[in-house]
């Protein structure tokens, strides 16, 4: 009675196989994935300025920025990793025309990292043009270890801008490009 099996040599041959093609088609995988991450990143950022946009139609004030005394808690004061964006905990907080929250909840990058929002009155991009409404998409708060890769920020910086981290409305600031924070200027001069 003849048994039947794999001989080593089959079983190599097996595995050889499966090992050229898993070489060949993983760096086409990690590709996707990174665009991917790209994606979704240019995805929240829209989602993000039109919570913004929203916030301010019904309250007339920006996150971040023009809260006045009647209103000390800024939905966005100490915000990142879900803690209050575009929402308030007490209704008496409120201002006039509240319709929020804006956002569900706030969100990380594909990295891992906390997106951050912030307002700049100064220009800080050298456009001439101050009234800045950033959102950090990375940056050194509670992000080490999360950063996004230098090539991946070129390659954000090239899909939502000019390509160049050092002009245009995305743009590296406080450093370097691989050490620096990679911010968007979602909205300007307001």
């Amino acid at each position: 009675m003849k048994k039947s099996a794999f001989s080593l040599i089959e079983m190599i041959v097996v595995v050889t196989i499966i090992g050229i093609i898993i070489a060949v088609a993983l760096p086409d995988i990690m590709r996707g994935i990174e665009r991917s991450k790209i994606a979704r990143i240019v995805s929240e950022s829209k989602s993000i300025r039109t919570a913004a946009y929203s916030m301010y139609a019904d309250t007339g004030f920006w996150p971040g920025s023009n809260w006045s005394n009647d209103y000390p808690e800024d939905p966005l004061a100490g915000a990142a990793k879900g803690e209050g964006f575009m929402n308030f905990v007490d209704d008496a907080d409120m201002p006039n025309g509240w319709l929020g929250p804006y956002l569900e909840k706030w969100i990380k990058h594909p990295w891992g990292g906390w997106y951050w929002w912030d307002y700049n009155e100064n220009d800080q991009n050298g456009d001439g043009v101050g009234g800045e409404h950033v959102l950090w998409i990375d940056n050194r708060r509670g992000n080490s270890g999360n950063r996004i890769p230098l090539a991946s920020r070129f390659k954000i910086d090239e899909t939502l801008d000019d390509g160049n981290l050092r002009t245009g409305r995305v743009q590296v600031w406080q450093g370097n490009n691989t050490r620096g924070n990679l911010g968007f200027i979602l909205i300007q001069g307001e």
